[in-house]
């Protein structure tokens, strides 16, 4: 691909990932909050708040996540461009400030639990990372990315000056009642999403 068409795709993508609400995804993570924070619960949480930036793109993106490695969704009308999101607390801005921090927090790629035998990212990973916190959200292409991929025996990370980042939302753009604010009457709204999930296990299991 030439550098022309390589930066025309990435404006494109760029215009995407700014397409999502991330205003209503800010309030999706704010009603959340700690609930899904237990080791147990973090996989449900991932894939929990994956589906909702797919679900709040207008359909621009599509969740694949469940079937691929290292992509958690397609852009159909960019000829499937892929994208891979990590959900990383505080990992772009210091809480209460709109200013990015000079290096985002580590970000783990991949995780093998002791089985990796890479020492960059392999071929099949997302041309695409976007990493995502409840205050923002940004990305960078895997060209880029790999020049600050550590291996660290059992897992792939990195830690990315935000200044190579290409940021598609940031506090100021939420341009409603300051998050700290919001939460109490948001937290009144609890998803409870552990009671919910756990009583269709056992509708399940008293089924059978």
């Amino acid at each position: 691909m030439s550098q022309v068409n390589e930066e025309v795709v990435n404006q494109s993508v760029e215009e995407v990932l700014k397409s999502v609400d991330w205003h209503r995804f800010n309030k999706l993570c704010t009603s959340l909050g700690s609930e899904l924070n237990d080791q147990q619960w973090r996989f449900l949480k991932a894939a929990f708040l994956e589906r909702a930036v797919a679900s709040y793109s207008n359909n621009l993106l599509v969740y694949v996540g469940d079937d691929k490695n290292g992509c958690d969704f397609i852009i159909p009308s960019l000829n499937n461009a892929t994208v891979e999101m990590k959900f990383t607390a505080e990992a772009l801005f210091n809480p209460k400030k709109a200013v990015p921090k000079e290096k985002c927090k580590a970000i783990t790629l991949l995780n093998s639990k002791g089985t990796n035998t890479h020492i960059n990212l392999p071929e099949s990973y997302a041309q695409y990372l976007l990493i995502v916190e409840a205050r923002g959200a940004a990305f960078i292409t895997k060209d880029k990315l790999m020049q600050y991929v550590v291996s660290n025996g059992d897992s792939l990370t990195a830690v990315i000056p935000t200044a190579e980042l290409t940021f598609v939302f940031k506090p100021s753009i939420t341009q409603v009642t300051p998050l700290e604010a919001e939460a109490v009457e948001e937290k009144e709204k609890a998803l409870n999403i552990k009671n919910k999930f756990l009583s269709v296990i056992d509708d399940i299991i008293n089924s059978v």
